[in-house]
C-alpha cells in the first residue's frame, strides 16, 4: 500500500518569508553551526501524521473542510526568538507567534476533526512557533543572545488557509508538496 508522509500546516506568505531570510542572514555569524531552514519550507505546523496510507488523505481533506466551517481567518504576530529545548543546549532555534490563544483554538479544532476520522492526536503538546534552524551539534548557550531578540517583531503571519502537505525527504533537503488547501472563511486585518 502507498503511503505519504504528512501535514497538516499553514504556509508562509512571500513577504514574510524574504523576512526570515534577512533575519537569517543577520544572524549567521552569531550561530555558527546552525542549518538554517530554507525560508520558503518554514510552515506553521498544525499536526505531524506521519506516513499515512495514501488512501487516507482524503479523510484529511474531510477534515479540513469542518474545520473551516468552524474557525474564521486572522492574524498573528510572529515577535520574538526562542530554543528548543531551551536555551542553554538549543536544537532548534524558533520564532514566537501571538496571540496563541487563536492559533490552540484553530489546532484543537484540526485535532478534534481528524481524530473523528481515526487519527490520533501528536504526542508533544502544540507549542506554536515557526522552526528558522538546527543545530547538528551540541550548540552554544544562546541565553544572551535570544534575551536580546524576545520582543523582536519580525512580521505578521495571515492564517487564512489549512493545507496539506506531503514531505518529501531528499538529499538536498525536505519538498513539502501541497495536496490539499483550504481557505479560512473571513478577512484578515
Amino acid at each position: 500500500m502507498a503511503t505519504a508522509r504528512a501535514f497538516l500546516a499553514v504556509p508562509l506568505p512571500p513577504a514574510l518569508q524574504q523576512d526570515i531570510a534577512s533575519l537569517q542572514t543577520e544572524l549567521s555569524g552569531a550561530l555558527p553551526g546552525i542549518r538554517w531552514t530554507r525560508p520558503d519550507t518554514v510552515h506553521l505546523t498544525l499536526h505531524f501524521f506521519g506516513d499515512i496510507r495514501v488512501d487516507e488523505l482524503e479523510k484529511i481533506r474531510a477534515s479540513m473542510l469542518s474545520v473551516k466551517l468552524r474557525e474564521k481567518a486572522f492574524q498573528v504576530d510572529v515577535l520574538g526568538l526562542g530554543a528548543f529545548p531551551d536555551r542553554r543546549r538549543p536544537r532548534v532555534v524558533w520564532l514566537g507567534l501571538t496571540p496563541e490563544e487563536s492559533l490552540r483554538s484553530l489546532q484543537h479544532a484540526c485535532l478534534e476533526e481528524v481524530g473523528r476520522r481515526g487519527f490520533p492526536a501528536e504526542a508533544r503538546a502544540f507549542a506554536p512557533h515557526l522552526t528558522i534552524g538546527r543545530f547538528r551539534e551540541h550548540a552554544p548557550n544562546l541565553g544572551e543572545l535570544l534575551a536580546g531578540q524576545a520582543e523582536r517583531r519580525i512580521g505578521r503571519l495571515p492564517i487564512g488557509q489549512l493545507v496539506l502537505f506531503e514531505s518529501r525527504l531528499l538529499p538536498g533537503g525536505a519538498r513539502h508538496i501541497p495536496l490539499f488547501t483550504v481557505p479560512l472563511e473571513g478577512t484578515i486585518n
